[in-house]
Parts: structure tokens; C-alpha cells; sequence
């Protein structure tokens, strides 16, 4: 009975009242809130005495349950007045800058906490990142008054793909803006921008800078992108995000040097705990000079508990140590159960708790020191069945070279990398010259060394579909089975828990085909698939550091496993094409199709011409010649029929186009799906056009805030005028409609394939302002 009250079993119910807000599909309502409220208090009352252990449980779950809700809806409340709007604020720089003074750079973000809002004074501060396009460099600590354009944060909904909304939740970062106007008040830097311009000097000096500014700050924006994909792909980007190891390392360093130092200090100003107390500050340093991100933090906590334990003296388990961590953090932060890392991190704990206790290495391998590269493989292989199931979940693939790189990187970084960054930090600060610049040419003749190795592994990275998630858990079963010896006596029970982990490879797909038309923001990406092979329609846009294609395509198509079999590019603007380069060196063998005599077309896009794929077939409706460059108007329009349904692919079809095709095809237009033309814009969708397809619904591509104000108010009033049902990406993510012999399917990853309380938010927001 004792037991049933300890504060661990509360601790674990406090923090399974909280998981509700993974999954939600919204946010309780005030009424229903108040209701959950009520009737607790309610039972609190009425229940005998007799069951008051039960009441206990459910009352903290409850209790939980309503705390987390009601922080989420209160937060989201204030934020919601401050979008799309024009202010005039007061805010302090939070974020420390990193780029180099004397030399332009391209804009980039800058976090703010508005203080004053309009001459009014807030009793919170709102954090906002910024988007910086001024030739000045705001400095941490500095007050600016800021004329700032408003507007939530927005980002691409997709299977397969990084759920930005999620992350925004979770990091505070729903509010953005650009900058109208900008004025200093205030020139005062803090503590944390004076250490890092006194160490810039050195860092700018070398080739690995990223690197180094994210081992000393925890600074990854200016990562390079060829060493992130080198990182990620290898399995050793978990290395360069500050995170636990780090902050233990810098613990150890600094008791140890603590230890060295009071060999000579008299006896009498001996005190046990001097190593541990300068090691924890040390630490809280360091956490705070790289941002105090959630993996500091909650390494900071549990060292501090760890701490706060040993001078105690109360022995209690580790299991138990994570467990109150977790209700803790989640105490004061119910948000932070969105985010990746904070799983990252405490699944990664829980994992090395269970392996060292379910598989450990015999006695004499543990104590001595020759064993000391067993003990490494043990734990690095350990380590990598274990997080199998969340790798597969955040990165949906796995590095098969990861044992090899960490076995390598994990001492590289520990004992040099790392330690020559820290006193590299120390010296800079005292201002010795010499020593510091030696240390940062230690840091980076390592990290160039790292890299060499790493480029010559950097081949086995192994994408894997959603098919394979559940056998992502064999690592934990395999353990479980071993230390238990369960196969001797239930070998049944495990044969059937095999059958089970692979039975998503085997199933049965609920439909003949589908398509989907991917939110890639202004642009078009449209995929036909049967659930193995697929065609592309429009490759979506290139940016100058990446594309639609690799941010959003490929990931969808590596999560469904298909591979591509063709490509149809409508015309050659960037927003249509942008993607073709990148999935044509991925998909070397795929066809391609258009109307463009400059692209190595496999198929010409001219009217007339058809390709039948599969159980589909893709009439070529327009253009009636090729061209050079295929704009707008030569956008090749595809009709694809299945002999029941028929979807018509558009393009940025314009008006006088459209006519063309109605007095050319008449009702052979007709279809049962429209791509809207042109995004939407008052150039496209005549009401002639719309008369003669007649579509049962209707799709468009196009980003939030986008400047062309797409799809255009005339537009979405004729589809409303003409009853004619329509999506937008915009609002509704991913589309996708799934196709069998006599019926159809629509679902939006907004509202059925992955429905959550903060994509309904997103989702409720306006288009554009």
C-alpha cells in the first residue's frame, strides 16, 4: 500500500497525463475543460475513502491532463493577436550573432523577446525570430526598436517529411517576421556575445568553422550542408548538437581539474565537495553560453539531482532518477513532449539504463581496461538496436556504417575535439594568445582528420519505408528473448511476435491507385502511384540551398518505397522544375516528358500523344508544338483516366489557353478532378473553362504568405459561385485521393491522414494577410 503513494508511481502518472497532447485531434474546448474539471472534483468528493488510492492515480492523470491542455491553449492565446500584423515594438536580442562583422552575408534569422508592444508594456516576453535583411548585426543583449511585419510561422505538411509545425510548437518559434524599419536604442552587448566575438578571431581563421561555433555555442545555422548530409548519413550528427555527453564532459574536465588544483592548497580549505560544486558551475556555464537548448537543460537537471542525491545520501535507482527528471521538465514545460529531442534524449537514457542492466558484459570485462574497446562495442551496438525504433521514426532511415564512424568519432570528439574547444575557450578569454590559437588548431586538425574518415564511409545509408517500422523493434525483443530465456518455453508466443513485426511488409493495400498533390509551397509536385513504382507531375521549386525535391518529394517517395518510373514536367519556371536534376540523378532511369526541346525528353508532350501506365492512361491534351522554353501558356496538360475516373492536370494553363482546349475538346473535358490552373490565379479558371470540366473537386498548390496573393479572391468566389468543392495546400498540407473500381477517396494530411491540435491551428490560420 506504502508503495502505491511513492512519489515515482506520480511521477509516471503526471507524465502520462501529458502524452494526450501527442495525439489529440484538438485542444479540449473551455466548456469541455471546465466539464473534465468538474466531474473530478466531482468523484474527489463522492468516492469512499476505501478507493482512494484509485481516486489518487486518476486524479494526477487527470490533473495532468487538464495542466498541459490548458498551458498549450494559453499559450497559443498569446500569440494569436500578434499575427499578421503591422507593430511598432521594443525587444532585446536573445540570440548571440556568429557572422563574421566585416563581411556581407546573406539574411538570415535573429531571435527577439518583444518586451513593448505600441507604447504598451507586456507582462511576458514574446519570442520572435526575425528575419534580418539590414546591413547592421544586432549583438546579443542589444535593444532595438523594431517596426516588424507579423505572421505565423509555416512550413510544408507531407508524409514523410519534418514536421516543421510540430517542431514550432514545441520550440516557441510560431511568431516570425521581416523587418519594416529598424533602430538601435541600446549599443550594450551581454556576457555571452563578448565571449563569442573575443573567440570569433580565432574561429574565422579555419575551414571547420561550423563545426567548431556549434561545439563551443551550440550555433548550428551556419552548418554547412555538405558536412550536415556527411554527419547524418554517417550516424554522428548527435556529436555536434550540444547535448548530455557534452555537458558530463565538461563536468568531468572541470572536477578533475579541481581535484588537480587542491593538491596544493593547504588542507584546511579542503573540501570534498569543491571539485563537484566548480564542476556543476562549469557546466551551467557552458549550457548557458550555448543557449541553455532542452538537451542542456535537461542534462543540467539530472546532474543536478545526481548532486542534490549524493550529498543526501539517498540511494535511489537510475530508472527512478530518469523518471522524476521527466515529470519534472514536463511540469513546467508540458510542450516539451513535442518535441524530437526531448525523446532523443530521454529514450536514449532509458535505452542505456536497459542495456547495461538486461545485457551487461561479464564482471572482468567491465573492470579492466584491456576490455575497454569490447566495452565500446557493446555499448555502440547496443545502442544502435535499441534507438532503432525512433531513428526510423525521426529520420525514417538508418546509417549502416554508424557502428564503424561512432566507434571512431565518439573517442575523436571525447578526448580531443572537445576538451581542445574548451580550453581553447578558456585561454581566449584570459586573453593567452598562443595557447588558445594552439588549441583551436588542435580542434580543427582533428575535426579535419574526423571528416577525412567519415567521407570514406559515407556510403551506407539505408532509407527505410513505413512498411518497416514495427520490425524497428526486434533490437528490444532479441534482448528481452536473451536475457529471459523465454524461446526454451515460449517459442510459439515469439514465432507469432515475428509475424506480427512483418506483417506490414505482406498487407494489402485498400485501393487501386492513388495520387497525391504534395504541399511544396508555391509551386506543383503531383504523384501517381500504385503503391510500388510511380509518376511524377512537376518537380516542385530549387532555393539556393536546397528544393522541394529533397525536402519534401523524396521523402514521401522513400516512405511509401516507390520507385519513380517517369516524370512530366508541365513548363520550365523554377516552381515546376526545380526538382527534376536532383530526382533525375536519384532515378536515373525514369522517362521524362514535356514540351521543351531543350530537356532530353524520353516522351514528346505534344496533343494527340498518350502513354499508357499500368491501369492509367495519360493523354496529352496541350500544347500542339514544342518549344524552346515552355512557359505558362505551353504548359503540357494531361488528362489521366483509369476508365472510370479522370483527373485533368493542368499546369500554369492561362485563359486564352483554356478556351483553345474547350473548342478544340468540348466535352471530352469533362473530368472528375481539376488541378486549378496557374495556382489560382485571376489569369486562369474562365468560367467557360470550369462549365466544361465540371469537376467533383478541385486542387491547388500554393504557400501561405505568398506574394501573388494565390489562389486569387476572384477565383475561390467562382468555385464557390459554380458550387465546385476545392482544396488548397496552403491550408489543407498534402492531398491525396485513393481510387478503386466504382469509388473514390479524399483525405488531407490535415484532417484524416495525420490529424493533431497544432495542424488544425495552423490550418484555421488565414492563406495570406
Amino acid at each position: 500500500m506504502r508503495q502505491f503513494y511513492s512519489f515515482d508511481l506520480l511521477a509516471l502518472i503526471f507524465s502520462l497525463g501529458c502524452l494526450p497532447l501527442m495525439w489529440l485531434s484538438a485542444l479540449p474546448s473551455d466548456k469541455q475543460w471546465y466539464i473534465t474539471a468538474g466531474m473530478l472534483v466531482i468523484i474527489v468528493l463522492i468516492v469512499p475513502l476505501k478507493y482512494r488510492n484509485y481516486l489518487i492515480v486518476i486524479a494526477v492523470f487527470t490533473l495532468s491532463y487538464l495542466w498541459s491542455t490548458a498551458y498549450s491553449k494559453q499559450y497559443l492565446a498569446n500569440i494569436v493577436p500578434y499575427i499578421d500584423k503591422t507593430v511598432l515594438v521594443k525587444a532585446k536580442v536573445m540570440s548571440v550573432n556568429t557572422h563574421e562583422q566585416f563581411i556581407p552575408s546573406s539574411p538570415y534569422y535573429i531571435k527577439f523577446a518583444i518586451y513593448e508592444i505600441d507604447n504598451h508594456s507586456l507582462d511576458s516576453q514574446i519570442p520572435i525570430s526575425v528575419y534580418w535583411d539590414k546591413s547592421d548585426n544586432p549583438m546579443a543583449g542589444q535593444i532595438w526598436q523594431l517596426k516588424l511585419k507579423t505572421k505565423a510561422v509555416h512550413s510544408y505538411l507531407n508524409q514523410g517529411g519534418f514536421d516543421s509545425q510540430r517542431y514550432a510548437i514545441a520550440n516557441r518559434s510560431l511568431l516570425t517576421a521581416k523587418v519594416v524599419k529598424a533602430n538601435l536604442l541600446s549599443d550594450k552587448c551581454n556576457f555571452k556575445q563578448a565571449v563569442v566575438n573575443h573567440t570569433l578571431q580565432y574561429i574565422n581563421l579555419f575551414f571547420y568553422r561550423d563545426i567548431l561555433l556549434a561545439l563551443a555555442f551550440g550555433d548550428r545555422s551556419q552548418l554547412k550542408e555538405d558536412n550536415r548530409q556527411i554527419m547524418l548519413q554517417t550516424g554522428v550528427a548527435h556529436l555536434m548538437a550540444i547535448s548530455g555527453m557534452h555537458i558530463l564532459l565538461v563536468f568531468m574536465i572541470s572536477s578533475s581539474l579541481a581535484k588537480i588544483i587542491l593538491f596544493i592548497v593547504p588542507q584546511r580549505f579542503i573540501y570534498y565537495g569543491i571539485p563537484i560544486g566548480l564542476g556543476w558551475l562549469c557546466a551551467f556555464f557552458y549550457a548557458w553560453l550555448t543557449g541553455l537548448n532542452p538537451p542542456a537543460l535537461r542534462a543540467i537537471l539530472a546532474l543536478s539531482v545526481w548532486i542534490y542525491l549524493r550529498f543526501r545520501n539517498y540511494q535511489i535507482s537510475s530508472w527512478q532518477k530518469i523518471n522524476r527528471i521527466i515529470a519534472i521538465l514536463l511540469l513546467f514545460d508540458p510542450l516539451m513532449i513535442l518535441s524530437e529531442s526531448f525523446w532523443l534524449s530521454c529514450y536514449a537514457v532509458v535505452s542505456l539504463l536497459f542495456l547495461f542492466e538486461w545485457l551487461p558484459l561479464p564482471k572482468y570485462m567491465r573492470q579492466r581496461k584491456r576490455w575497454y574497446p569490447v566495452r565500446l562495442l557493446h555499448l555502440q551496438f547496443g545502442l544502435i538496436l535499441l534507438l532503432l525504433p525512433l531513428q526510423l521514426l525521426v529520420f525514417h532511415g538508418i546509417s549502416l556504417v554508424s557502428l564503424f564512424t561512432n566507434l571512431l568519432a565518439i573517442p575523436m570528439i571525447s578526448a580531443l575535439t572537445f576538451p581542445a574547444i574548451l580550453f581553447a575557450l578558456l585561454f581566449s578569454l584570459i586573453n593567452c594568445f598562443d595557447m588558445a590559437l594552439g588549441c583551436w588548431f588542435v580542434a580543427e586538425q582533428s575535426l579535419e582528420w574526423l571528416f577525412y574518415c567519415l567521407n570514406q564511409f559515407n556510403f551506407g545509408w539505408l532509407n527505410i519505408s513505413n512498411d518497416g517500422y514495427l520490425l524497428s523493434a526486434i533490437g528490444w525483443l532479441v534482448i528481452v528473448v536473451l536475457r529471459t530465456e523465454c524461446w526454451r518455453r515460449f517459442f510459439g508466443t515469439l514465432l507469432v511476435i515475428l509475424i506480427i513485426l512483418i506483417t506490414p511488409f505482406y498487407k494489402q493495400q485498400d485501393y487501386l491507385w492513388r495520387l497525391d498533390i504534395l504541399d511544396v509551397g508555391h509551386g506543383l509536385a503531383v504523384v501517381m502511384h500504385n503503391g510500388k513504382s510511380a509518376i511524377l507531375y512537376d518537380t516542385g521549386a530549387k532555393w539556393e540551398k536546397s528544393s522541394a525535391a529533397q525536402r519534401v518529394i523524396i521523402p514521401f517517395l522513400q516512405w511509401h518505397n516507390l520507385e519513380v518510373q517517369g516524370i512530366i514536367i508541365s513548363h520550365q519556371h523554377n516552381d515546376h522544375i526545380g526538382g527534376l536534376a536532383k530526382l533525375q540523378q536519384l532515378y536515373p532511369k525514369a522517362w521524362l516528358l514535356s514540351s521543351s526541346t531543350n530537356l532530353n525528353n524520353t516522351y514528346h508532350c505534344i496533343a494527340g500523344n498518350s502513354i499508357t501506365w499500368n491501369n492509367l492512361t495519360l493523354q496529352v491534351l496541350w500544347p500542339d508544338k514544342l518549344v524552346d522554353y515552355a512557359q505558362n501558356h505551353d504548359s503540357c496538360v494531361i488528362q489521366v483516366s483509369d476508365g472510370n475516373f479522370k483527373i485533368l492536370l493542368t499546369g500554369d494553363l492561362e485563359r486564352h489557353q483554356e478556351y483553345q482546349l474547350i473548342s478544340k475538346y468540348q466535352q471530352k473535358l469533362a473530368s472528375t478532378f481539376l488541378q486549378i490552373p496557374h495556382h489560382g490565379s485571376a489569369t486562369s479558371s474562365s468560367y467557360a473553362f470550369l462549365n466544361s470540366v465540371a469537376p467533383d473537386f478541385s486542387f491547388a498548390s500554393t504557400s501561405r504568405y505568398n506574394p501573388w496573393k494565390l489562389p486569387s479572391h476572384k477565383v475561390i468566389a467562382r468555385y464557390h459561385e459554380l458550387h465546385l468543392p476545392y482544396h488548397v495546400t496552403a491550408k489543407s498540407g498534402q492531398i491525396s485521393l485513393f481510387f478503386n473500381k466504382q469509388f473514390w477517396t479524399l483525405k488531407t494530411m490535415r484532417t484524416e491522414i495525420n490529424p493533431r491540435w497544432y495542424h488544425d491551428w495552423f490550418g484555421s490560420l488565414p492563406i495570406y494577410e
